[in-house]
This record gives structure tokens, sequence and C-alpha cells, in this order.
């Protein structure tokens, strides 16, 4: 803390501002009147320690609605892993399980099989995609598919924000008329830049959309 307000008062004499704290009032409501002797001491009970206890309660309020699905993923690792675990991040993606009416009773016996895999192999996998290669689809179907998903989950939320910042580059207000469907190709084009398309390609996708006048290559 010492270094940072350090820090502040550098940039404070680089453009002439006095660090000095606030006047003081007995009936003050509507600010911090914490009555200290130096302004180290008293921005640092004022704005620094409140600001770092309302960052650290906002990550454990956003983490703790994930804690149940990641410990259902972390139990596919284990060969231990309570079934509790299993059932609820079964539950959450009950769209993309196999479900017949028994889905607790099939992802249990799934799950106890796997465990036992995992016992009897010597190399243990360190991450979704071994845990794939190992898995048996026509065998473990429900734990493959979870396994997929754990694969395509993503860590963060900074390729879809590197998106919407790419539209801004295409849609400017010179292009305020484009239609939807010619600005979503102008954005699969720059956004997959990276991927060659081959003209074929593009001819044998177009041939198969309906024309009143007939395709001819």
């Amino acid at each position: 803390m010492l270094i940072l307000f350090e820090e502040v008062k550098v940039v404070a004499e680089k453009f002439d501002i006095e660090i000095k704290i606030p006047r003081l009032s007995k009936k003050q409501t509507n600010r911090s009147n914490i009555p200290l002797n130096t302004p180290e001491q008293y921005y640092r009970a004022s704005i620094l320690i409140p600001y770092l206890d309302k960052f650290i309660t906002e990550l454990e309020e956003r983490f703790n609605v994930h804690r149940s699905i990641l410990s259902g993923f972390d139990s596919l690792f284990r060969e231990n892993g309570p079934i509790e675990d299993i059932i609820i991040l079964s539950n959450k993606y009950n769209a993309d399980l196999q479900n017949d009416g028994t889905q607790n009773e099939i992802i249990e016996a799934e799950y106890k099989l796997w465990q036992r895999k995992l016992m009897q192999t010597t190399e243990k996998p360190n991450n979704a995609l071994e845990a794939m290669a190992m898995c048996n689809q026509s065998i473990y179907p429900n734990i493959f598919k979870l396994l997929q998903i754990l694969v395509t989950l993503p860590v963060s939320s900074a390729t879809n924000e590197r998106t919407f910042s790419n539209l801004k580059r295409i849609k400017t207000y010179l292009r305020n008329s484009m239609s939807e469907g010619r600005l979503n190709g102008l954005a699969m084009l720059s956004i997959n830049k990276n991927y060659s398309i081959k003209p074929e390609e593009v001819i044998e996708e177009l041939a198969k959309k309906k024309r009143r006048l007939p395709f001819l290559l």
C-alpha cells in the first residue's frame, strides 16, 4: 500500500496536485468522514481497503455460481470423486446427454465404470483432450459428451470481445445502409481471415441454393 501511495504522490507532483485530507465534519453522511492524521492513512481507510473488499466479494460471488459445475468436471479426473458432483453436472447439461427418463441411473453406472478405468490406467489423463483420447464413446457416451463440453468451454470472453471490436471496423458510418446478411458475411470473413477458402468451395456452396436460373459451371 505504501508503494502505491508513493506512485500516486509522484503523479500528483507531476501535475502540481496537493494530496490532502478533505474537510471533515461531524455530521457528514454522504462521503467518508474518517478522522485520521495523514493523507496516506485517510485514503487507505476510505478508498483502498473498501475497494479491495468489494473486489474480493465480487470475485467470490462470481465463481461461487460455477463452483458446483467445476467440481463436476474435476470429478471426471478423480478415481474416487463423489457421485453427487457428476449428477449435478449431468443435470446442468441434461439436454446434451442421452436421456430416456433414467438419466441419473445411467450416468451413475457410466461414472463408476469410468472410475474403474482410471484406477486401472497407469498414465492418468492431465487434461480433457487426453481423457477424450482414452474414453470409448460407445461404452461411455455421456462421459465422452461431458469431456467434449469441457474441451469447448471458453477460458475467457476475450475472443468474443475481440469479435465485437472487429464489428466497429466493419460497419462504419459509410456503411449504415448495409443489410444484416452482408454484415454477417463480412464479419465472418474478417474474423476467420486466417482460414483460406478455395473458389471451388464457394461455388459448391452457391450451387446448393435455389435459383431461378440454372447455375451452370
